[in-house]
């Protein structure tokens, strides 16, 4: 196993996929960091760094569907090449394949987050004007942080089993983000229309849980939610996964 993810944390991490994507990420960063200094010295005392920092806050769920693209950077197309056909043929066991790119994917996710996220609050922290509000800024976005982690691991491990399941790269990304992104209005409108019960459902799906994070602010209780949830979709999405997997056909 050892072996199998040094090979792939060296295939992804010696492509410009990574880096690219990273650098848009940045660029986009500081071109919000940017601005809110512009405001600033223009004479606008209400911009400071609490202002800029807590923004980082509604930015948040946009992590969830950066899971595509970090689960894609790992996947790379390989039955399109037939590269996962050649390691099943090899005598790689398919679980260590599963496991070990739904590892290196999770790993190259939690390194963009760190970069982003001290890139962000380091660009903040050395531009804009500090008052006694900063330690609330920083706290909010630990808050934040907290609960939205175990959400981006699920969503991480349901997009790696939508590539591992649907051979099409493009349809497999099309089905994750329906499944993060789609599935919620469509059951609040089914409970709407058919059963409250839909609408229970709702509660629990990551992004609905990642937005309402800001209206539970430091309720932990909440965050321990968010944990139960994000592990539960990442264990059952592994266990649909492999099992799925394990039985799939690699023509």
């Amino acid at each position: 196993m050892r072996n199998y993810l040094a090979a792939e944390c060296y295939k992804v991490f010696h492509r410009k996929y990574f880096y690219l994507s990273l650098l848009v990420a940045l660029a986009l960063e500081g071109l919000i960091v940017w601005g809110s200094w512009f405001t600033w010295s223009n004479g606008n005392t209400g911009m400071d760094f609490y202002s800029a920092a807590i923004t980082m806050v509604m930015l948040l769920s946009i992590g969830l569907y950066a899971t595509i693209l970090t689960g894609d950077m790992v996947f790379s197309e390989q039955y399109k090449y037939n590269t996962l056909k050649n390691e099943v043929a090899f005598g790689v066991p398919r679980w260590r394949i599963y496991l070990g790119k739904l590892t290196v994917a999770t790993l190259v996710a939690l390194v963009a987050a760190v970069v982003m996220t001290v890139f962000y609050i380091g660009g903040c922290w050395l531009l804009l004007p500090h008052n006694e509000s900063d330690g609330m800024a920083l706290q909010a976005i630990g808050y934040t942080l907290a609960g939205s982690l175990p959400l981006w691991l699920g969503a991480q491990g349901l997009v790696l089993a939508c590539y591992f399941l649907v051979r099409n790269t493009t349809l497999a990304a099309f089905v994750a983000v329906a499944l993060l992104g789609v599935l919620p209005p469509v059951l609040q409108l089914c409970g709407l229309l058919i059963n409250p019960v839909f609408e229970t459902i709702r509660q629990f799906m990551p992004a609905v849980m990642l937005e309402a994070l800001r209206n539970h602010a430091f309720q932990w209780d909440y965050v321990g939610q968010c944990w139960i949830v994000g592990l539960a979709l990442l264990v059952g999405s592994i266990v649909v996964g492999m099992i799925v997997f394990q039985k799939k056909e690699i023509r």
